[in-house]
């Protein structure tokens, strides 16, 4: 019978798929994807999935499309969403009939099918998808055109396709009244305000966008082949002991505690009740491995009593510590690959990582975030030559253990973007670990409250919540708690102290004040965390002008670290290209024999495992103060109790503001007032346990004093279907547009832009994203992302701007023009 098929669907590089084939494999895989899926309403959803498939491209089945796939006449005739859309909405419809189901989601199939090469926009108001159906001129003439050219082959493919028997005619006959009939029930749908029709729409949409791509690219029926379904439970206990051995220190006895004491609570979890977990621990506690564990050890007994194998989503707020997470992940795992854990150990460090880079497979641990390389492998297969299969596998989450970002996680629950839903239905079903959840604006707590409990209870996920500062993002009675008392934790953790200077102080005084600190403190590693990047290039520039009166002159290597006999001054900021801070934070933590002073922005805040005595923090959110804190002998190793100082610093020369205003009014006040309560009450030093202790009342004042009108708004939109309004969401607000600049400061770069220009000239789109896709790893270590309006000079393109290395200074980073002279 293929044989009779002549349509076709997509043009590959020397053939054509042909349309029968191309409508049948999407079917099948859409219907695969949810039968391997332990969700409600699993068979009947299956069914109308493989039918939203095999009527996706109904229309393509027209002579205009044909022309356009042969000859590339591209008209208005020859777009085929909509009319795919109304037959889709036509054969769902009457499967439920035959079924006898009352059910809208007839509805759901001609929306996600209406726009499967597009972003979901609102179905009501003006340019709403429902008012497109006003306009049906053109679908009928392609309707004609089927009729007339192509209605014996059509009726062939829905026969054998098709579960239940298709009339066309009526189709035909009744077009206008099922055009007509689709608008009032999808303004019935949006009137009722639902969540679940949110997660409807996005649910099926993402099978539909997966299955599509997959059979284009002649991926699918491998990748739904692909699971590791026996990765062991104890893998970590496994690792812990061969690694670290049995726990001598104190604080390495106290995180073999909290281990157990986490582990332990696996054997009174309700499966069907319990969905959010939490740990709480402070700072350098072991979370990672904890919450890792925890997650293997949760993922076999769901595949022992629920039957399904759910997949592990390990979510962090910041690139630095996706890396240095993505790392330990990759150790744990190396004995999956096949490597000795012993022989790895007996390695360096770089070799560990190049080694651990190739042997790990993809479809097991998977790295994703903006900056990735863009290449997927198999034990069997590397597709580095593959461009678009490696970036459609890893945009699509295919794999067991995805390490990722929470903006391409959030903005994958709560979005109408294409390449971002594609990969929801990778996330149901799934163990999610979200680390350093503080860092959630408040503003979006009930946000994210409602969508991540609809995702646990209505799609079966397990959601861990990893912190110091816990946020109330969820009431008490709506989390199982894997640290019953953590107040004895935090108790034991006597590593610093806390001094408090809410007094206002000049940058100037204060640059003086570090300076001082240095030469008095000689064996002692310090840290300063301001809160603007000029600011840490100002003090980081004014240091070492000094230093050198005192030292003698640096040496500045490659990695951009002025060098003196027995110190090394440190600059981090955003204004330093990603591969310079890596190295940096590397040599921080690997270099033994000189002191530290690191002059930062918030960028170390969280996660970055960096151990200093002294610590100096412009004032900010009280959680961020704690997480800023945690480097303060963070390992409990320095022979005395580190001391982390507040200050408030000023701004003398922009009228004396505060530099904290770069933070919500209403965090900075909730901190204010708390600590000048303890100034009060207890002075201006207070313990690292009753300091952290203070976490509590800062977010209930924040939660009487914030606003969720933010999260309101996009609930609401989410019910009622405002997907223009959902597409506003952004998790991170940005103080400023922000552009990014390549930097060409060396060789390398220098070849790599040109290679890039040369790219730019390809005059065949697809050609020439492919050329830019391979590249992009390479490409993005020499960019940074600066303020547009200060960069405004260095574009060359609306937003991509280019320096030379005489717009990069190696140590503080990128230098803005201004009247043609180059600044910090």
């Amino acid at each position: 019978m293929f044989h009779f098929f002549k349509l076709k669907s997509h043009k590959n590089d020397t053939d054509y798929k042909i349309l029968y084939r191309h409508l049948k494999n999407v079917g099948e895989i859409s219907k695969k994807i949810i039968l391997g899926k332990k969700i409600k309403n699993q068979k009947l959803f299956a069914e109308i999935a493989y039918l939203i498939g095999i009527s996706h491209d109904f229309a393509k089945a027209t002579t205009y499309f044909q022309e356009y796939l042969e000859k590339g006449k591209k008209t208005k005739k020859a777009y085929h969403g909509k009319l795919s859309s109304i037959f889709g909405y036509f054969l769902v419809k009457k499967y439920l009939e035959w079924k006898n189901i009352p059910n809208d989601i007839a509805l759901i199939a001609w929306l996600v099918i209406t726009k499967h090469h597009s972003d979901i926009m609102d179905l009501m108001g003006t340019q709403g998808e429902l008012d497109e159906l006003d306009e049906i001129e053109v679908e009928k003439e392609q309707i004609r055109d089927i009729k007339q050219n192509h209605l014996d082959e059509i009726e062939a493919i829905y026969k054998d396709l098709s579960p239940i028997e298709i009339n066309l005619e009526e189709f035909f006959d009744e077009f206008d009244d099922i055009c007509k009939e689709i608008k009032e029930k999808g303004e019935e749908l949006v009137m009722e305000g639902k969540l679940k029709n949110y997660f409807f729409v996005l649910f099926f949409y993402s099978v539909l966008l997966d299955a599509d791509k997959l059979d284009a690219s002649d991926t699918g029926e491998s990748v739904l082949r692909r699971r590791w379904k026996n990765i062991p439970s104890d893998l970590v206990d496994r690792y812990k002991k061969i690694k670290f051995g049995k726990p001598i220190a104190n604080i390495d006895i106290l995180r073999d505690k909290a281990y157990n004491e986490v582990i332990s609570n696996l054997k009174h979890i309700d499966l069907e009740m319990d969905r959010i977990f939490s740990i709480e621990l402070p700072t350098g506690c072991g979370k990672t491995l904890t919450a890792f564990s925890f997650a293997l050890k949760l993922r076999e007994i769901i595949k022992d009593k629920q039957n399904f194998i759910p997949r592990i989503i390990y979510s962090l707020p910041f690139l630095s510590i996706i890396e240095q997470n993505a790392e330990v992940l990759a150790e744990v795992l190396a004995e999956q690959a096949g490597i000795l854990w012993e022989k790895l150990f007996r390695m360096g460090k770089k070799e560990v990582m190049e080694k651990l880079e190739y042997a790990i497979p993809s479809d097991l641990l998977l790295k994703h975030h903006h900056l990735i390389d863009i290449r997927y492998r198999t034990q069997n297969e590397d597709l580095e030559r593959d461009v678009w299969k490696s970036l459609l596998l890893i945009e699509g989450w295919h794999s067991e253990i995805i390490i990722t970002t929470f903006i391409q996680f959030f903005h994958s629950l709560i979005t109408n973007r294409n390449r971002a839903a594609r990969k929801f239905h990778n996330m149901i079903n799934s163990i999610i670990i979200l680390d350093e959840v503080q860092s959630i604006p408040y503003e979006y707590w009930l946000l994210i409250r409602e969508s991540l409990k609809y995702l646990a209870y209505e799609y079966n996920c397990w959601i861990i919540l990893i912190t110091a500062t816990q946020p109330f993002i969820f009431r008490e009675n709506e989390i199982k708690p894997l640290i019953k008392d953590k107040e004895k934790y935090f108790k034991e953790f006597k590593r610093s102290k806390y001094v408090i200077e809410l007094k206002e102080k000049s940058f100037e005084d204060f640059k003086n004040e570090i300076l001082r600190q240095i030469l008095n403190n000689e064996n002692k590693d310090i840290m300063v965390v301001v809160n603007t990047i000029d600011s840490s290039k100002e003090l980081y520039k004014f240091l070492r002008k000094e230093l050198e009166k005192e030292y003698g002159k640096s040496k500045v290597g490659e990695e951009g670290i002025a060098e003196f006999k027995q110190t090394m001054l440190v600059n981090l900021s955003t204004h330093i290209l990603p591969f310079h801070r890596l190295e940096r934070i590397k040599k921080i933590k690997t270099e033994k024999n000189k002191r530290k002073i690191i002059i930062t922005t918030q960028l170390i805040e969280a996660g970055v495992d960096i151990s200093v005595d002294i610590i100096y923090r412009d004032l900010a959110p009280l959680d961020c103060v704690i997480q800023t804190g945690g480097r303060c002998n963070r390992n409990n190793e320095k022979r005395e109790k580190g001391i982390c100082k507040i200050v408030n610093l000023i701004d003398e020369n922009n009228k004396n503001k505060r530099f904290s205003r770069i933070y919500d009014s209403t965090l900075i006040g909730a901190t204010t007032d708390i600590l000048e309560q303890i100034l009060i009450k207890k002075g201006k030093i207070i313990e690292e346990k009753d300091f952290v202790g203070l976490v509590t009342s800062y977010f209930e004042r924040i939660l009487e004093r914030g606003s969720n009108d933010p999260s309101k708004d996009k609930i609401n939109a989410m019910r009622w279907l405002k997907f223009s309004e959902i597409a506003e969401f952004k998790l991170i607000k940005e103080e400023y547009q922000k552009i990014d600049v390549f930097v060409e400061i060396d060789d390398n770069a220098k070849k790599i832009w040109k290679e890039y220009k040369k790219i730019k000239e390809i005059e065949n789109r697809l050609k020439r994203r492919e050329e830019l896709l391979r590249m992009k790893k390479e490409f993005y270590n020499y960019i940074i992302s600066v303020d547009k309006k200060k960069a405004e000079k260095s574009l060359v393109e609306p937003y991509l701007g280019y320096v030379t290395k005489e717009g990069y200074d190696i140590e503080t980073g990128y230098r803005y023009l201004k009247d043609n002279a180059l600044i910090i």
